[in-house]
């Protein structure tokens, strides 16, 4: 989803809107004013506006930005997987996958450093309260959501086909490979060797 906002509202301010949204989602908002002011123009950017329209524009600049924000969107957020509607999450969840998803590789390297604490730091909230959200925006616990993750990258991992499965478990976290194929096979229904085997 994209915002298309207008500077000039019936009874707000159309930057109050702008920052309440940034605030609570993370959706591309663009702005369009007749205002031509230039404190407009820097408070849009101030309060994370995406692009900003001055009247009259083109229409089909409009749409081609707005395309453009779209993909991006799209692009910026890989977690299919877990069939979530991204326009239905609260900023802080979006955060904490982001940074989750963005530190799935080598995740042995960086589990110390991988904690929930750490996770809800970046997602400028308690730890409590990301729980809170995560159940009851996900349906699932932010642990099991982590473990799904996991699995979708030992897929990639899997199909690229150049590390062995021992490494794969080892990248992702798990000391023994054993226990990285039971949590992978309950996640996916078959075991990594199988996937394996299933693209040669």
């Amino acid at each position: 989803s994209l915002v298309i906002l207008d500077y000039m509202l019936p009874d707000i301010n159309g930057l109050e809107v702008l920052k309440n949204i940034k605030e609570c989602y993370k959706i591309p908002v663009i702005m369009i004013t007749a205002h031509g002011d230039k404190e407009v123009v820097l408070k849009s950017w101030r309060y994370q506006a995406d692009w900003y329209f001055d009247k009259p524009f083109s229409l089909k600049a409009l749409r081609e930005k707005a395309d453009e924000l779209l993909k991006a969107q799209k692009g910026m957020f890989p977690f299919d997987a877990l069939g979530l509607d991204l326009d239905r999450l609260s900023t802080p969840v979006v955060k904490a996958l982001e940074f989750i998803g963005s530190n799935l590789s080598n995740w042995k390297s960086k589990q110390q450093k991988m904690t929930l604490r750490v996770i809800s730091e970046t997602a400028s909230i308690t730890s409590n309260h990301l729980c809170s959200l995560f159940n009851k925006e996900c349906g699932r616990s932010i642990f099991n959501i982590i473990t799904i993750l996991k699995m979708e990258e030992a897929k990639k991992l899997l199909h690229n086909r150049v590390k062995n499965i021992k490494e794969i478990s080892h990248e992702l976290g798990y000391s023994h490979p054993n226990n990285f194929s039971r949590v992978f096979k309950k996640i996916t229904g078959k075991s990594p060797s199988v996937i394996r085997k299933e693209i040669t």
